[in-house]
């Protein structure tokens, strides 16, 4: 069954699940290892003698295979790291033991047996032979054998350490997106009925009426609630449907306020197709009403705009009057606080937000350049 490139990526990436394909896999760069160790013992023996290229070059790769996958066993049996430590020191000493007196039988063997190799093969032979097979603790010939041990084990261990740090990052993203996507859910859950609820009041406090007045509230409202609890949902709309809701919203302040709230929307036609993420700009409409129309006892105004800059970011502004017995310096509030949490989430490094507060309005500008 042929595997797909994202399979094959995974597999790579030592992150595909299926215990064949990682078996296989494993086989697979053996063997393509095979060439790598043929040429550091060519540097040895040669490349004339057969059987000495052979025997040389399967004691190296014998070695990094074994080494290898002991390694591997300590570090992925879920140890402490002191005792994962202990294990691999230990691996590695009984593994460079095993090298230096398998290849001093090795060399002495092919030194008596084969005359044709190289002449500085038979000259390293007889070094290594000179005091037994505990020649290999002389400091010279020893630094020898670690070298080769080195090279030996340099290809599987780079490419089992590139993958561990691919696999950490990797997990690390995950983690961070799964973090990120909760956290936002946390958040909307906290603005959603937060606006519901105040909109609520508003129905309750004309529903008793019974006239067209009450009924436009009441369909505004359905609109909001449909876009709240369906269209929200999604990670990001089309700029139109969270402007489509702030009027709906502004329409219901205006029946509440009909006698001393003035609204003023204008949308450029350049913004359509601009897509954010739900419910981000209402809390700028919210903070609006709490802040400056419900303060005010007439002559209260909000301005809307919504257009993109002459560098084609998408721009979001609202101005509202400011009430004259108004705190000099305005705390944020849960839902401000949650809007640039949620800006500083999604648009890290693209989005600039100012508030400002002169003495007849506060003004509000975001703008949005990804």
């Amino acid at each position: 069954m042929p595997i797909s490139t994202r399979s094959f990526a995974n597999l790579l990436l030592g992150t595909h699940q299926s215990h064949r394909a990682r078996v296989g896999l494993h086989v697979a760069f053996w063997l393509l290892a095979y060439p790598w160790y043929a040429l550091q013992s060519q540097w040895l023996v040669g490349t004339d003698n057969a059987p000495a290229l052979v025997f040389n070059t399967l004691a190296r790769l014998g070695f990094a295979l074994v080494t290898f996958y002991a390694v591997s066993a300590c570090i992925g049996r879920g140890w402490p790291l002191g005792r994962v430590l202990l294990g691999v020191l230990l691996v590695l000493a009984a593994s460079m033991l095993g090298y230096c007196l398998t290849h001093y039988y090795l060399y002495t063997y092919l030194d008596r047996s084969q005359p044709n190799l190289p002449p500085y093969f038979h000259k390293l032979a007889a070094s290594v032979s000179k005091n037994g097979p505990w020649t290999f603790l002389q400091t010279i010939i020893l630094y020898f054998y670690a070298l080769q041990l080195f090279m030996a084990y340099f290809l599987p261990f780079t490419i089992k350490g590139v993958r561990a740090i691919v696999q950490t990052h990797l997990r690390t993203v995950t983690l961070e997106k799964d973090n990120l996507k909760l956290e936002l859910e946390f958040l909307r859950a906290q603005i959603n009925p937060h606006f519901l609820f105040n909109t609520l009041n508003s129905v309750y406090s004309l529903v008793e009426d019974k006239d067209r007045t009450a009924a436009a509230l009441v369909l505004s409202l359905s609109n909001m609630m449909r876009y709240t609890l369906h269209d929200a949902t999604a990670t990001e709309v089309e700029v139109m449907q969270e402007l489509d809701f702030i009027r709906e919203y502004l329409d219901i302040q205006q029946i509440r306020h009909s006698r001393r709230l003035a609204v003023d929307v204008q949308i450029a036609p350049a913004v359509r197709g601009q897509r954010i993420p739900p419910l981000l700009l209402v809390t700028f409409l919210e903070n609006a009403v709490k802040h400056g129309v419900e303060k005010l006892l007439k002559d209260a105004w909000v301005r809307v705009r919504a257009y993109r800059d002459e560098h084609g970011a998408f721009c979001f502004e609202v101005a509202n009057a400011r009430p004259p017995q108004a705190e000099a310096a305005l705390g944020e509030g849960i839902g401000l606080r949650n809007t640039r949490r949620r800006l500083s989430i999604l648009y890290p490094h693209t989005h600039s937000l100012q508030i400002d507060a002169t003495a007849a309005q506060y003004h509000v500008l975001l703008c949005l350049w990804q």
